[in-house]
């Protein structure tokens, strides 16, 4: 009955379409085709993906034939890993889940209970995605829908403690396909560090969580950033140019600006959040990366004023896709957008810790 209820809330939002839309926004001028770099680590970026619909199967597919192509290190999915409403709270034994101290960990000894959701919605959906015949690791943070309380997703009981339940659920959960250190974590991957944090904290404080909380740990995880390339992994973007531009409240830029400024240069903001694909360069100078067109997207999108004064829009799909991240030495790194018929939409590259240029993308990309 609850996964009708998913399906029926995003159809009734629009989200549930036949085939992949194909417009494509490319405001900025393309560079020429880079060279290639040796790659140290690879990862797939893609969120908004626990939806069971035809897209996701589709988008699926196509991380599987990229991951058939090439050796991938890593999945990255930030956020909304479970539609509509995250995982049950009502379920035997799940008011059992609670933090330890340090309000991120699940405190020892809780076995969450068997919730089918997380199975059949977002694991399943993965299991092609192998390296050497084993499934490639998955990282993933909190989305909004991950931890929702409120309208359908109202469960009982106070709105504050079910989203901290179903927060508590999804970290404690573990699968060869589902990996949440914590509400926020730190992941070194070769070159590249990866920072994941909890950032419905961006728009407000829930669940007896705190955005100094946040920002405290973020700025202990990027300590080691001048070592090494720094990648913000977030549900929500920093910047958008999309539906959600309307959260870029004063309060939301003023904890955006909190965040940026304990990490310090980061290289990118990976995001989902936006049902789309977005590249955007923040004012502080770092690339916005939203992934988020893996289960439902918003063909009518057309991209209209980016979110924040001195933030710009360097490419936007509605095409259903991913995005692939590539690091190497030296601070060099790529990224690309990857539709589901197979194809690179946007490529960009950046030398030396610099700027992820937009560059064509060579004729022969698998």
């Amino acid at each position: 009955m609850r996964g009708a209820v998913a399906a029926a809330a995003l159809l009734v939002a629009g989200f549930a379409h036949a085939s992949s839309p194909d417009f494509i926004l490319r405001p900025a001028a393309l560079g020429p085709t880079a060279s290639p770099f040796p790659v140290a680590a690879r990862a797939i970026h893609f969120a908004d993906f626990g939806a069971d619909t035809r897209q996701q199967a589709a988008v699926a597919a196509a991380m599987a034939n990229h991951a058939r192509s090439v050796p991938v290190d890593l999945l990255l999915s930030p956020g909304d890993n479970i539609y509509e409403c995250g995982p049950d709270p009502l379920l035997p034994g799940a008011a059992a889940c609670e933090f330890g101290p340090d309000q991120n960990t699940v405190a020892p000894g809780f076995i969450p209970p068997d919730d089918a959701a997380f199975e059949r919605l977002f694991e399943k959906p993965l299991a092609g995605i192998t390296r050497n015949g084993k499934p490639v690791p998955v990282l993933l943070t909190l989305g909004n829908h991950d931890v929702a309380a409120t309208g359908l997703c109202a469960s009982g009981g106070d709105a504050g403690e079910i989203s901290r339940r179903r927060a508590c659920l999804e970290v404690a959960h573990r699968a060869p396909s589902w990996s949440m250190p914590g509400r926020h974590w730190v992941v070194d991957q070769g070159p590249a560090r990866f920072i994941g944090i909890d950032s419905t904290l961006l728009k407000r404080d829930y669940g007896g969580f705190s955005i100094d909380d946040e920002v405290a740990f973020v700025a202990g995880a990027a300590r080691s950033c001048g070592q090494k390339l720094c990648f913000m992994v977030a549900h929500h973007p920093s910047y958008s140019a999309g539906e959600h531009r309307a959260d870029a409240t004063p309060e939301y830029l003023a904890r955006v600006k909190r965040i940026e400024v304990a990490a310090g240069p980061i290289a990118g903001w990976l995001a989902g959040h936006e049902h789309q694909l977005e590249h955007l360069r923040a004012p502080a100078g770092y690339d916005v990366l939203i992934s988020g067109n893996a289960a439902a997207g918003r063909p009518g999108e057309r991209f209209e004023p980016v979110s924040a004064p001195g933030a710009r829009l360097l490419f936007a799909s509605t095409r259903w896709g991913f995005g692939v991240l590539e690091v190497g030495e030296n601070g060099n790194w790529s990224y690309r957008f990857i539709d589901d018929a197979g194809r690179s939409i946007h490529c960009c590259t950046a030398s030396a810790r610099g700027r992820c240029e937009p560059s064509a993308c060579p004729p022969q990309m698998p």
